[in-house]
């Protein structure tokens, strides 16, 4: 072991030298603290420091004030050689940050104690060293994990916005983790109709995230791989559209998750852009915001709710409700992270602001996909620097003024 003996003593810095030696060390000497400091800041492998307390210039409390409020790869073990044994010495040194402490004359048996607790305190460091290394692995390891499971969350989010006359779409996803609890799609049913979901488990992170991966895979218009939005058919046109309503009481007898505490609020529904009916079922969720092309914006707000969330109530019943979108108006559709954005002062951004600046948008003729985004930046500005605590989920639908070819 690597040992710097600082002592303006020569005669003493000698006979403490040849004793580490003849014990199995590499000694360094100093002459004072100064060069102590110098060795100390030019060489990293030295493990103990073995420094005297009245050495001109820099002493030895003070060389150990210096060391301490540096910052160091490793600890470096102090023993602050005195020939003061008053217990105020004894606070001084200790406050300075010396670990151990040898009177003179120096005896080899205290000496041999001392430098036993500075290996035995290099041995503890090493050992934690190790520890944090490893948990720093493991913790990489975890990051890669939550990153591969966001790419295959995020893989059942659409990739593109469906094509369909007479009807534009607009979203914005931003999970608060790398993984989060909201989910949603949009897609067409068939011909004549445009599906669109939007759900929110409760909390975030992996369990969060891993239900609302589950409740995606099967709300699917594919029957044949376990979807439910649509019915197979043995005659022609072979497939039928459950209701909204008959769609969340499915989901919600597939997913009983109360025992676990999980519950998921859930809005799908069908749009008709001919006939601009969009019919839907909210099952616990916050209610669309309507966007008329013209007069007031409608809040359909908690009238919305026709049901209990996802996997509270077993046997749960679900109604429906209507709106009728003509053409220039919009729907929006969101998470409680929108409305529930926080500014510095614990205040919500609100539902009313959502609506405010929604039929503002849409008066000054911005794009749909323009009011999306600038909803998202008045979140952002409007939290200012607060942290992000709930995932963010936007969907906007309208009906464009040509309407439907």
């Amino acid at each position: 072991m690597r040992v710097l003996v600082a002592d303006d003593d020569r005669f003493a810095r000698v006979l403490l030298g040849d004793l580490l030696e003849s014990w199995g060390h590499e000694v360094l000497m100093a002459e004072d603290g100064e060069e102590a400091w110098q060795i100390l800041e030019n060489d990293s492998g030295i493990a103990i420091l073995l420094t005297d307390w009245v050495m001109p210039g820099l002493d030895g409390p003070s060389l150990c004030r210096r060391l301490r409020g540096r910052e160091r790869e490793r600890y470096l073990p102090i023993i602050l050689v005195t020939s003061q044994s008053s217990q105020d010495h004894l606070i001084e040194g200790l406050q300075a940050g010396a670990d151990c402490f040898v009177t003179k004359p120096v005896a080899e048996g205290v000496l041999w104690a001392q430098l036993q607790t500075c290996q035995r305190i290099l041995a503890l460091e090493s050992r934690l060293s190790r520890k944090v290394r490893a948990l720093e692995e493991a913790s990489q390891r975890i990051h890669r994990d939550l990153e591969a499971a966001a790419a295959i969350q995020k893989s059942h989010l659409p990739e593109k916005h469906p094509t369909h006359p007479g009807v534009d779409f607009a979203w914005v996803y931003d999970a608060c983790e790398t993984l989060g609890g909201d989910m949603f799609n949009v897609f067409r049913l068939d011909e004549e109709h445009v599906g669109v979901y939007i759900l929110d488990v409760s909390g975030h992170g992996t369990t969060a995230a891993l239900l609302s991966v589950a409740l995606s895979r099967v709300l699917v218009p594919l029957p044949q791989q376990g979807g439910i939005l649509k019915g197979e058919l043995e005659e022609p046109p072979f497939y039928a559209l459950p209701s909204p309503a008959a769609v969340a009481e499915e989901l919600n007898r597939r997913f009983q998750t109360s025992e676990s505490g999980l519950f998921a609020t859930f809005l799908y529904g069908i749009l008709n852009p001919r006939s601009g009916v969009f019919r839907f079922v909210s099952a616990g969720h916050p209610g669309p915001v309507h966007i008329l092309a013209e007069g007031e914006p409608r809040d359909v707000g908690e009238a919305a709710a026709t049901g209990p969330p996802i996997g509270i109530v077993q046997d749960a019943e679900y109604g429906e409700q209507e709106i009728l979108l003509a053409p220039g108006s919009r729907l929006l559709l969101y998470t409680d992270g929108v409305d529930e954005t926080q500014n510095q002062a614990g205040e919500n951004f609100g539902r009313s602001r959502i609506v405010d600046l929604l039929s503002a948008s849409t008066c000054e003729g911005s794009t749909l996909e323009d009011s999306v985004a600038t909803l998202r930046k008045s979140l952002l500005d409007f939290s200012a620097g607060e942290p992000q605590r709930d995932d963010i989920t936007i969907v906007g639908l309208g009906i464009t003024d040509e309407g439907p070819q």
